[in-house]
């Protein structure tokens, strides 16, 4: 438990401190891509709208996501490493929810994130689920590829908010904002028909995401599954 408190304090010494300008740390790898998450579910619902006197229709999601944050990125400062020298990466939990338009193929997204550890009494293959940094997020779904040429591909802008660190006996407590600007892309998984033709990917066959030149196939691996069906990957740059 020392050592929890040592992270504790140290996270809300150095984010107290910090301008929101100077959060991305000298050579951590801001502007690429060193977050990466994953739809654990999805809840989807078609409903019409009138937007200009006619009716439109909008695909509402909401996902939980759960996925990692490599040290030295924004939501993983290398700071940690004083109190937990053998930290590699970060568990980053969430919940989105997208309002796409069907005509347009893009719509607004936010949600809610926490940075999390092990819990006191957690075994080490239990999810980490003790949040020591929490906040908001919020921005732009462009899902046209998607929706309009059949490609499994889509992006996202907008920022993350850090409104909260944990305090020195584990409680978050409020922190001026800290916005932190970023760029992400989805990569919506895939299985290949009889013909080579790309199809709904069902659970527990083999299945891929879409490389950024439209051609090259990447295998979802076993990780990269929820109870078997594979999910949508959302890959995260920070930076201007």
């Amino acid at each position: 438990m020392r050592n929890r408190v040592g992270i504790f304090v140290g996270l809300a010494v150095w984010l107290l401190g910090l301008p929101a300008a100077a959060y991305a740390e000298h050579g951590a790898p801001t502007g690429e891509t060193g977050t990466t998450l994953y739809e654990i579910s999805e809840r989807v619902t078609f409903d019409p709208m009138s937007v200009d006197g006619t009716f439109v229709i909008f695909r509402n999601a909401t996902s939980p996501l759960l996925g990692f944050a490599e040290l030295g990125t924004p939501l993983c400062p290398s700071r940690l490493l004083i109190t937990v020298p053998k930290l590699k990466r970060c568990t980053i939990s969430a919940r989105g929810t997208d309002h796409v338009s069907t005509r347009t193929g893009t719509g607004p997204v936010n949600g809610k994130f926490d940075v999390v550890i092990h819990a006191p009494g957690n075994s080490s293959v239990h999810v980490p689920n003790l949040p020591i940094i929490s906040g908001t997020f919020d921005g732009t779904v462009d899902l046209r590829q998607a929706v309009f040429f059949g490609v499994p591909l889509g992006s996202i802008a907008g920022t993350f908010t850090i409104e909260q660190v944990a305090d020195p006996d584990g409680r978050l407590s409020d922190v001026p904002p800290v916005t932190l600007p970023f760029t992400g892309t989805f990569r919506l998984p895939f299985a290949i028909g009889h013909h080579g033709e790309r199809e709904r990917a069902e659970g527990g066959h083999a299945a891929f995401y879409l490389a950024d030149d439209r051609t090259t196939r990447i295998p979802i691996k076993s990780s990269e599954r929820s109870v078997g069906f594979a999910t949508v990957r959302l890959e995260l740059s920070f930076g201007p």
